[in-house]
């Protein structure tokens, strides 16, 4: 069976190859994806068994491959080979050993080269080769094969496929692609170009024939010779690429030796070995010749004769070739030939306008024609070459000549004029600024909104039938660049339209070339592929491809497909116009017979742009060309409809852009943002005038208008979407303090570009000799500026690393480097440099007098030993971080013997300090100078020209100040307070304390310079010289490398900001050097434009406006935004009242506010501060005006006024151990307000409790007069009347909180209440709680000493009120009736009155302890039930501590209230197995004191008569009952120890009281009050008498 099945296979397959001879069989085949099937069909698993499959599987492949049929079989059959090979490398081996497929048989694609690139990655051994390396090569070289990436070269074959492909194509376009895909193959892995170039020689054999090959070919070649030989190319190698260019007679290659060079010095030993210099001075001789006879033709004035010849299209080339060789005599010249013949000709003359602009751009490759093209109009020129094209690409066209010079041809004419204006604004930096300042971007975009492709008719887009694919914005900004490959593939000649997916309307395509051509002019980039202008392939005259270049070395090319040009992170904007132009072509790019095509096309475009302003440096770069103000002129309707399909990304890049800066102009876009749609008033003003011209006669009344409730007449209010932009464009991006992490205007300098860049200080201090004065000196100011200060000096700045320098490079951060020369010499040197190390990060001091050269030329000078050191390393490289700003300190404290003091601060904390050699008086080795000559001493921050060196480095530079004083580590600590915004010479600081003088850090004759880019002009050398003076014109000029008399380059000028202080001359400020890689910002962020649109009050207006919770939310976060990073908005907002007014705007909205808005009013009152550990309120006007005022939050949906109150308790918890929070909340009148709280009938307990919890910790931690009697007024104010009386008897168990034995309660608290505050809470018809509170109290009040005798002497009632001066009117407010002047003269003995309260109080154990705590001299806390217990606890503390005399008045008022329990009748039975109160309670007392008598047995209360008085008419009362008759019987039963009558004989004199005790007991014998017999009594104390007597008798002896 297997036979007969591979027979009949093998039939088949035959069939197969012979029907696969004809194209048409083979593109059905593919069409009905039977391809695909067959292919399945014999490769599934049976290559696991049969070699034969995979044969016939090749053989297959192989057949259809061969036809000459679409590109899409090819693609296809090496695909399927292509990715089979990680699953089985089985197909790849069996295709590779049939060769494969000739490739002279297929039309070049760029698919099917990038598959055979892959191809040579595929294999399964790796190259073996010798490391076979020659000299010269660069510093730090290294090939390591085991150390490549895993993308090495494998497949040879395929290789040589590519190679032997490049070497016989004559092509041009052909040939570029292949030179890409060796590119490609190269940028794999580092390793594969030494990998081929020892295996095959492969750059010597394709430079053989590259050079024979057209330019555009040669041109990539070269660029790809750039690429490799900046890093690792054998000189060898460049040699023997190079020279085959030279003998064949090629001469384009200045330029590329130029940038080479620059980039690296090993190349020059490679032209000086090699021979290759002497073959440049031959072609410049050639060139010289050339020159002189343009010359001689010029001179023999037959120059206007020759333009004579342009006009005809036979001689036309040879006469632009003369005119081009005169243009490197007199380009002046040329372009106004150009440019006027350009101007001049017609419509029809398309071929002529084509010649003329592809010889202006081969001439715009000399730099010295740069400025000729200016001034001879050429920008004008070209942008009146558009306007004539008006109409000339709708579709139809307009007008009959465009009808019939076609589409294509106009569309290649309009590219090049983009390209040469592209090149011409790149290449020159004066051209960049005219084109910017001069408005021709805007007169760009109106000339292209003109061509006819753009739709500029109205058009209402329908969201209903037309959407826009919900992608990422990847996807949306590689869809873009999808779109350019769609439409560049549609325009090429051989192009098949036939998929659907090529339906591309003609107006749309030329609006996707013509945006992608502005995209590439923005970012500096340019495709060889975008000019396709039916030139030859061959030739120097074929200029299609064009990359930009910057003359020195810049490179802002991607020479690769357009499907690599896609918008990544590390491409900048560099011509920030063109995106401008981009945005006001956006919305009319349209074709209405495909709108939903249209809307795709925009919202990739727009995203594409989104994806452009994400980093930071774009964004800044981007506000700089003003493209915030284009959207809101140019993209009005899409900011303002939410709906529309452009709103979001369109919205985005506004906001991102409006977070860095906003142009504080008259116009403000701000403003205009916020005018969007006309709200509110905005119309009244027109409406406004027209009344005014209507009635002029007569006077109306202002038409009032409110927030709140605002008119339909007018617009309505701003939409809630704005408001959240609004959020966004505020919003703080760093969580750190906003005072040093917003950015300061600041200069950024990128190594990676040039190399080098910095800020020139010219004249900082100037040193003249004795006879001197005639020399012209620099600066501004009185006599010349010593250098160095005699005293030391103090240099601070702040800066910011982006991103550090790699390990193969070594460029420091040099921040200040000061050079100084003597005249009458050549030789500069260095006095004074502060950098940071690349290698270890290390802040680098040093004072060594070095030479000011080049870098490779730079030696240490030979200097003899010395104990000092003549520079200082300090460890910091940890502090170092990223993309944060950080502040520099460095002071330097002159010493004796030429020494000095060094420190160094970073972020205002001291990193170390050293000694070390201070600036020497004289520049290198001079020890004088000469009477007559002049020490100029200038300052650089950043890397010089003469020091230039490419690196990864990317660093910024802020303000910076230079003080000829030394700062103290105090001084630079408030030098870092003051922050990054900060402006000024730290002459006149906010004082932080309670005095409101200025504080001053330094004299102002003592400030040498202050550098803030914030105050900074653009200008020129020319008028520096008007404004200044002619020595710093020179100065910056020289180090510029233009002339003094330049008037056009522009220049970067920072302003000496102390140069208008008093004292010796100072610098007049900072040029700024370089171009490339240096670029200036000034941040104008949105919260500090509201200041210029009106304040908060705009803001609260938002607030106010607010329809719902959402649009309140976030008009109150833009206020939080606003306040947190701009002080000044802060200071306008206490100023008005803002927050009075906010919380007011709650109020009225409090249906609206919403627990999230809560969370933000907490913000935004800046209440606490908890980075330092503690919480501590800061801003007290929002405080007070948000959170205190209680109203704010009652009727608000979440029961908000509850979580105030909480979070009041929380901070005074948080604060406990400190009362500045206590003194804060007590300055608001938190205390009354809180009192009133308790007066409304709806209140809770909860919020009870968290009130009383606040006043107590208010109160503890700071307490006064006011506080105590409003307190005490209010609880008085709670005291129902008389006539209410509580029937319930039980006691709350409710503790007093021990904190009240603490020292809060001090005695100026008792001492506002008054005595009798206390006494109120002791009636008797109030609650036994209120009681057991107050008799709390009370031990409190009469624990101290001074205040029981002053109760004990008298209580006058309304003490309270007494220092009140309207008390009257307060009780009036708590509603308690008038008190009577009369009863404030009243005095009453204090314990006579507490008793007359406690008489009715008998029944309850807490009286009596907190009697017994009154007579101990105690407080107490709490009451306890159990009366023993609390006795016992208190007699406890006795034996522990005693306490102070003890009071005889708290033991009388005992005494008293027992008798009064005694006089009264039992409440129970006798048969009650448990006594009664009125028996529990009295001798508990009785045995407290006598417990007391034995513990203090000496204290003079015993002996006191009050006391002994009072205790005998406990005894004894004077009124008989049965009443004490009862109470003697019960009180019997008790322990004979404690009886009272014990108790009493003690007292005293013993005599006095047994004759009283004997007089009483006759009275009673004789009254008959005993039951008992009289007789038996007296026997009984008789017989005792006598044994008493016969001891006594018995004792004398004994001693006797």
């Amino acid at each position: 069976d297997i036979l007969v099945i591979f027979f009949s296979l093998h039939m088949f397959l035959q069939i197969f190859l012979q029907l696969s001879k004809y194209p048409h069989n083979v593109e059905q085949l593919v069409e009905t994806e039977e391809l695909q099937c067959l292919i399945i069909g014999l490769t599934s698993l049976w290559d696991q068994t049969s070699p034969q499959w995979r044969h016939q599987a090749s053989c297959v492949l192989k057949a259809v491959s061969s036809v000459p049929t679409n590109k899409t079989v090819a693609v296809a059959v090496f695909s399927f080979v292509r990715d089979t090979y990680c699953l089985s490398p089985a197909l790849f081996t069996e295709f590779d050993t049939n060769n494969g497929v000739p490739l002279d048989q297929f039309q070049p694609v760029d698919e099917l080269l990038a598959l055979i690139a892959d191809f040579t990655l595929l294999g399964k051994a790796e190259l073996k080769v010798a490391l076979c390396v020659p000299n010269p090569q660069p510093a730090g070289f290294k090939f390591d094969p085991p150390l490549t990436k895993g993308l090495a070269v494998k497949n040879l074959p395929a290789f040589h496929l590519l190679q032997a492909s490049l070497l016989r194509s004559q092509d041009s376009h052909f040939c570029c692609q292949l030179l890409r895909t060796l590119q490609t193959i190269w940028e794999k892995d580092p390793a594969n170009f030494f990998l081929l170039e020892w295996t095959v020689q492969s750059m010597a054999q394709l430079a053989t024939r590259v050079c024979r090959k057209p330019l555009p070919v040669q041109k990539i070649f070269f660029s790809m010779l750039e690429m490799v030989g900046n890093e690792v190319i054998p000189g060898k190698v460049f040699y023997f690429s190079l020279f085959p260019f030279y003998s064949n007679g090629k001469s384009r290659l200045f330029l590329l030796f130029c940038r080479m060079i620059v980039h690296s010095t090993m190349l020059t030993e490679v032209l000086s070995d090699w021979g290759l210099l002497e073959l440049l001075l031959g072609e410049l001789r050639r060139r010289a010749k050339i020159l002189r006879k343009a010359v001689l033709l010029r001179d023999l004035g037959m120059v206007p004769y020759i333009k004579i010849f342009l006009d005809d299209d036979q001689y036309r080339g040879p006469t632009l070739s003369i005119l081009e060789q005169l243009a490197e005599i007199n380009p002046d010249e040329f372009m106004s030939t150009a440019v006027g013949a350009l101007c001049s000709s017609t419509q029809q003359e398309l071929r002529l306008k084509l010649d003329l602009l592809l010889s202006v751009l081969r001439v715009l490759e000399s730099p010295n024609t740069w400025d000729a093209f200016r001034k001879a109009g050429g920008f004008t020129g070209l942008l009146s070459l558009m306007v004539d094209m008006e109409g000339a690409l709708s579709d139809p066209p307009n007008g009959d000549v465009w009808k019939t010079l076609g589409h294509q041809q106009l569309l290649e004419l309009l590219l090049l004029i983009l390209h040469i204006m592209a090149l011409a604004v790149h290449l020159h930096i004066v051209n960049a600024h005219h084109f910017q300042t001069e408005g021709f971007y805007e007169r760009l975009s109106d000339a292209l909104l003109q061509l006819g492709c753009f739709h500029i008719e109205g058009h209402e887009w329908e969201g209903e039938t037309c959407s826009c694919p919900q992608t990422s914005d990847e996807n949306q900004s590689s869809g873009f660049f999808q779109f350019v490959e769609l439409a560049e593939a549609l325009a090429a000649p051989k192009s098949c339209s036939g998929s659907p997916q090529q339906n591309l309307p003609i107006t749309l395509q030329t609006c996707i070339r013509l945006l992608s051509h502005l995209d590439q002019f923005a970012t500096g980039t340019y495709s060889p592929q975008a000019l396709k202008l039916g030139q030859e392939s061959g030739g120097d005259r074929d200029e299609n491809s064009k990359t930009l270049h910057g003359p020195e070395g810049h490179e802002g090319v991607n020479s690769g497909p357009p499907s690599v040009l896609k918008f990544t992170c590390d491409q900048v904007i560099l011509h920030p116009g063109a995106v401008t132009v981009i945005m006001t072509l956006l919305p009319h790019v349209f074709a209405p017979e495909d709108p939903q095509l249209s809307m795709e096309v925009q919202c990739s475009l727009a995203h594409h742009i989104l994806s452009m302003v994400k980093s930071e440096r774009n964004r800044q770069i981007m506000c700089e060309g003003g493209l915030v103000s284009t959207l809101l002129a140019h993209c009005r309707s899409i900011l303002l409809s939410p709906n529309h399909h452009l709103h979001l990304p369109v919205t985005r890049i506004f906001e991102k852009l409006s977070s860095q800066a906003i142009s504080f102009l008259y116009l403000h876009p701000l403003r205009q943002f916020l005018c969007l749609g006309d709200p509110l008033m905005c119309l009244a003003d027109q409406t406004s005038k027209q009344n005014t011209d209507a009635e002029s006669s007569r006077k109306t009344l202002k038409r009032s208008f409110s927030l709140l409730q605002p008119s339909t007449s007018f617009g309505s209010a701003i939409p809630a979407h704005q408001i959240v932009s609004l959020v966004s464009m505020t919003a703080p991006r760093t969580f750190r303090p906003h005072r040093v992490s917003s950015s300061p205007a600041f200069v950024e300098f990128d190594m990676s570009e040039s190399g080098y860049g910095c800020l020139f200080l010219p004249s900082v201090a100037m040193v003249k000799g004795v006879t001197a004065d005639s020399i012209a000196t620099g600066g501004i100011g009185g006599e010349c500026r010593g250098f160095p200060p005699t005293s030391g000096l103090s240099f601070t700045c702040w800066f910011q690393i982006n991103r550090f320098s790699s390990a193969c490079d070594s460029h420091p951060i040099r921040l200040l480097s000061v050079v100084r020369h003597m005249s009458r010499t050549e030789q500069q040197y260095i006095c004074l440099s502060i950098s940071f190390s690349a290698y270890d990060g290390c802040l680098v001091i040093s004072t060594e007098e070095e030479a000011f050269t080049y870098l490779d030329m730079m030696e240490p000078e030979v200097c003899s030993p010395t104990s000092l050191p003549s520079s200082l390393r300090f460890r910091c490289s940890s502090m170092l971080v990223p993309g944060q700003w950080h502040h520099l300190a460095v002071v330097m404290a002159k010493d004796v013997k030429k020494s000095c003091l060094t420190s160094a601060y970073f972020n205002g904390k001291a990193v170390g300090t050293g000694k070390m050699k201070y600036i020497q008086p004289f520049p290198g080795q001079f020890v004088s100078m000469d009477p007559t000559a002049v020490i100029d001493v200038y300052g650089l921050i950043g890397t010089p020209a003469m020091w230039k060196d490419h690196a990864a480095l990317v660093w910024r530079v802020g303000p910076c100040h230079l003080f000829e004083e030394v700062l103290s580590s105090e001084s630079v600590a408030v030098v870092y307070t003051q922050g990054t915004a900060y402006l000024g010479n730290f002459l006149a600081l906010c004082n932080t304390g309670e005095s409101s003088s200025s504080l001053r850090l330094v004299y102002e004759e003592r400030v040498s310079f202050g550098i803030n880019p914030a105050v900074s002009t653009l200008t020129n050398v020319v008028q520096i010289r008007e404004d200044y003076n002619e020595v710093d014109c020179r100065l910056i000029a020289k180090e510029m490398g233009i002339t003094s008399r330049d008037h056009s380059t522009p220049v970067f000028f920072l302003q000496n900001i102390s140069k208008h202080l008093s004292g010796t001359a100072r610098t007049i400020g900072a040029a700024l050097i370089g171009r490339f890689g240096v670029r200036t910002f000034i941040p104008k962020s949105a919260s500090t434009g509201f200041l210029y649109v009106g304040g908060p009050a705009v803001v609260l207006s938002l607030v106010a406006m607010a329809p719902d919770d959402s649009s309140l939310y976030a008009a109150i976060k833009v206020l939080l935004s606003v306040l947190e990073t701009n002080s000044a908005m802060q200071a306008e907002m206490n100023r008005i009242n803002g927050y009075k007014l906010l919380a007011f705007l709650l109020k009225m909205k409090s249906s609206l506010v919403s627990h999230r808005t809560f969370q933000l009013a907490l913000c935004l009152s800046s209440s606490v501060e908890m980075s330092c550990g503690t919480g501590y309120l800061q801003d007290t006007p929002a405080f007070q005006a948000l959170l205190c005022d209680l109203e704010v939050w009652q009727n608000t949906p979440d029961s908000l006024d509850l979580s105030v109150l909480k979070y009041f308790a929380d901070i005074l918890k948080s604060s406990s151990s400190d009362s500045r929070n206590a003194v804060v909340l007590h300055s608001m009148d938190l205390l009354p307000k809180l009192l009133f709280e308790f007066c409304d009938p709806a209140v809770t307990l909860q919020r009870v409790h968290i009130i009383s919890d606040i006043i107590t910790l208010l109160l503890k931690a700071h307490m006064t007069s006011s506080d105590i009697s409003r307190l005490g007024l209010f609880l008085v104010y709670t005291l129902p009347p008389s006539s209410e009386k509580y029937e319930s008897s039980e006691i709350v168990d409710c503790e007093v909180s021990n904190d009240m034995s603490g020292t809060w309660l001090t005695i100026p608290f008792f001492q506002s209440l008054g005595s009798d505050w206390f006494l109120l809470f002791l009636q008797a018809h109030l609650h036994p709680s209120t009681l057991k509170l107050g008799l709390v109290l009370l031990t409190q009040f009469l624990s101290n000493p001074g205040q029981q005798s002053s109760f004990r002497e008298g209580v006058m009632s309304g003490t309270l009120i007494e220092g009140v001066e309207e008390p009257f009117v307060i009780m009036d407010n708590l509603r308690v009736h008038p008190w009577s002047k009369e009863c404030l003269s009243t005095t009453c003995p204090g314990f006579d009155v507490l008793l007359e309260l406690l008489v009715s109080h008998t029944h309850l154990p807490q009286v009596y302890e907190a009697l017994a705590a009154v007579l101990l001299g105690r407080s107490t806390s709490h009451m306890t039930l159990d009366l023993d217990d609390a006795l016992q606890e208190l007699i406890e503390s006795q034996r522990e501590a005693p306490s102070q005399q003890l009071s005889v008045e708290a033991a009388m008022t005992l005494l008293e209230l027992v008798k009064v329990i005694i006089s009264q009748p039992l409440s129970t039975d006798e048969s009650d197995s448990e006594a009664p109160w009125e028996v529990q309670l009295p001798a508990s007392v009785m045995q407290f004191l006598c417990l007391l008598h034995n513990l203090r047995p000496r204290d003079p209360l015993w002996a006191s008569p009050k006391f002994l008085r009072s205790l005998a008419s406990v005894v004894y009362p004077v009124e008989i009952s049965e009443v004490c008759c009862d109470f003697m019987k019960l009180s019997y039963k008790l322990s004979v120890e404690f009886h009272c009558l014990v108790f009493f004989l003690t007292m005293g004199t013993l005599m006095d009281n047994v004759v009283l005790f004997c007089r009483t007991v006759l009275q009673k014998l004789h009254s008959g009050t005993f039951s008992g017999e009289p007789e038996s009594l007296l026997d009984f104390l008789a017989d005792q008498i006598m044994v008493v007597r016969h001891r006594q008798t018995a004792f004398t002896k004994c001693i006797r």
